[in-house]
């Protein structure tokens, strides 16, 4: 199979419409020092403002009870995993910090994530995507 460069840019595009909720990404741990006093202080850098969308998986369908104590009394322990999808090509980092601004589902504004791994390390991303862990 051949994809083109503008079969992927389309599919990235699209991709991308799917994205309709918007956050806020900063990176903590940024040092700076004050030009004027020399004094340094840490704080929070902003790395990207835009559109996301916020995805979860799981439940019945990723049971997670083989060998396990709750198997054995016949109980399920459920899993869910969530995501956060951004556009391809957003540089981000482990340990970043979400913060979703607006969504078509109230719940999710002012939520916060912290980035821990991404999951879209393949040959034709059309996203970057991320494995998220709520912070309180």
């Amino acid at each position: 199979m051949r994809i083109s460069a503008s079969f992927l840019a389309k599919a990235r595009a699209n991709a991308e419409c799917l994205m309709t909720d918007r956050c806020v990404v900063t990176r903590p741990g940024v040092t700076t020092t004050d030009p004027d006093t020399g004094l340094t202080t840490t704080g929070k850098e902003k790395v990207y403002e835009g559109s996301c969308k916020v995805q979860t998986s799981g439940g019945l369908a990723s049971e997670q009870t083989e060998g396990s104590a709750a198997q054995a009394m016949g109980a399920a322990s459920l899993v869910w995993s969530l995501y956060i999808h951004f556009p391809f090509g957003t540089m981000l980092r482990n340990g970043d910090l979400v913060t979703v601004t607006n969504s078509a589902n109230p719940e999710l504004v002012d939520r916060r994530y912290r980035m821990i791994s991404p999951q879209s390390e393949k040959s034709w991303a059309t996203a970057c995507r991320w494995n998220v862990k709520e912070d309180a």
